[in-house]
């Protein structure tokens, strides 16, 4: 009986341990952050990712921030995305580097940009308060090879739009299920529902004489690309010169419905030699997919920070 009972003792205290063991590794999750912002008359709430060890180090770290998609929030990637699990698991296995994660709230109506009446100047905030004061309070690698930016479907949308027009700023984007809106010119006598019609005014502006909203191909995606010249690389080694496209890759579900956006997107980009990783998996616009989406993205981006 005593030889029983010192055995489940022992496996008890093995499993404690290691449990214990496990836990360790994971890092620190606060989504209770706040940042008063005057240029959107609002406390904007934060989350945020801390490598296990980050409170006992003095070393700095490269940083990804993570944007959700719409209807969302700050939270989304914490619990619904299980961004601590995922992280903490990949680095105590050496598969991604040790990293700081920026988890900012988009507002369910900024998309990330500044919208045309200038009621959510998103864009303004998160370059001219949001980065400023976390890159102060954190311990953060304040460069572009140890910046990055990912986010889903909305956020999808916003780590391109911001990637690309804040290049400078950015080594990597990885967009998942990036909601690359396509918007057809209006003609007479089409009708728009309500939701659209309030969507696209307050976002994008009245509709122009071409039938489309005013500022919808200042921040679209395919417009973009399909304004420019043919790609060129810059030259690493040549001074002075202008600093290349981020790293980008589009990661979307073959059940989603912005598949086709995506590959259009795809088609365009190609036709401009813009480099680029196409990632097309089982799945659709799910959670499902975008934690295994997450476990991509950081391995993708961590290698990126190693090199």
């Amino acid at each position: 009986m005593l030889i029983k009972m010192n055995k489940l003792y022992l496996l008890r205290t093995l499993l404690l341990v290691i449990t214990s063991s496990l836990f360790a590794q994971n890092g620190i999750v606060d989504c209770t952050q706040v940042i008063k912002s005057d240029i959107l008359k609002r406390d904007m709430n934060y989350s945020v990712y801390l490598p296990n060890g980050y409170n006992e180090s003095n070393r700095s770290y490269p940083v990804l921030y993570l944007l959700h998609g719409m209807w969302g929030d700050n939270t989304d990637w914490v619990i619904k995305g299980e961004v601590n699990r995922i992280t903490s698991s990949l680095i105590s296995k050496g598969e991604t580097p040790e990293m700081i994660i920026i988890m900012p709230n988009g507002l369910i109506d900024g998309f990330y940009i500044n919208n045309y009446d200038g009621s959510v100047r998103w864009e303004d905030f998160f370059y001219e308060e949001f980065i400023p004061q976390v890159e102060e309070k954190y311990r953060i690698l304040k460069n572009r090879n140890n910046r990055a930016i990912a986010g889903l479907s909305m956020g999808g949308y916003g780590a391109l739009y911001n990637a690309i027009t804040h290049k400078e700023m950015f080594k990597t984007c990885y967009a998942l299920s990036a909601a690359v809106l396509e918007v057809e010119p209006q003609k007479k006598g089409d009708k728009r529902s309500a939701n659209d019609k309030a969507f696209q005014t307050k976002l994008w502006g009245p509709l122009n004489k071409r039938g489309l909203p005013f500022n919808f191909k200042k921040y679209s995606i395919q417009e973009f690309f399909m304004a420019m010249d043919k790609y060129e690389t810059p030259n690493p080694f040549a001074f002075g010169k202008e600093v290349g496209l981020p790293s980008i890759t589009l990661d979307c579900g073959d059940d989603d419905f912005l598949l086709k956006q995506n590959t259009n997107l795809v088609h365009i980009m190609k036709s401009k030699d813009v480099p680029f990783d196409l990632r097309i998996r089982e799945g659709g616009h799910t959670w499902e997919y975008w934690r295994t989406g997450l476990d991509l993205a950081l391995k993708s981006i961590g290698s990126n920070f190693r090199n």
